[in-house]
Order: structure tokens, then sequence, then C-alpha cells
């Protein structure tokens, strides 16, 4: 079961592997003193739907954020299945 707590810039992120399978997270957008300004959570099947439905999305389309976050959560033992 991976599991990971991390930040980049103004963006937190937390998630978990599911005994189904399923990825359980939640991704926050904080201000410059670390304040949390507002938090989407989320549940997807695959890593790729995390990153593209949830992370890209919240980042305004960030492509560097994203695949950074993505590493970090392969790096966490998250894996794409196909």
């Amino acid at each position: 079961m991976s599991t990971i707590n991390t930040s980049m810039g103004r963006y937190s992120l937390k998630a978990k592997e599911a005994k189904n399978g399923h990825i359980h997270g939640s991704i926050a957008i904080n201000d410059e003193g670390g304040s949390q300004l507002t938090m989407q959570e989320f549940e997807e099947h695959y890593l790729d739907d995390v990153i593209n439905n949830v992370i890209y999305p919240v980042t305004g389309g960030n492509r560097q954020i994203a695949n950074a976050l993505r590493d970090q959560m392969v790096k966490a033992g998250f894996e794409q299945p196909h």
C-alpha cells in the first residue's frame, strides 16, 4: 500500500492506495505563508488519472509541477498498471 504526503511550491499532495486499488487523496493550494486556500479530495483508479484529472487542472495546466509530483508518486510506490 503506497502513500505520499508531499509539498511542492504552493501545492500539497496527500494520497494513499486503497485495498480496492483506487488512489484516495487530496491536493491543496496554499498561500505564501503556508495557509491552506483550497483543497480538493479525489478518488481515481490509476496514477495517470490522478495526474491528468486532478493535479494538472488544479495547477492551472502546469506540466512541470504535474510531472514532478508524478515522479514523487512513482518514488513512493504508486504504479501505472498499463
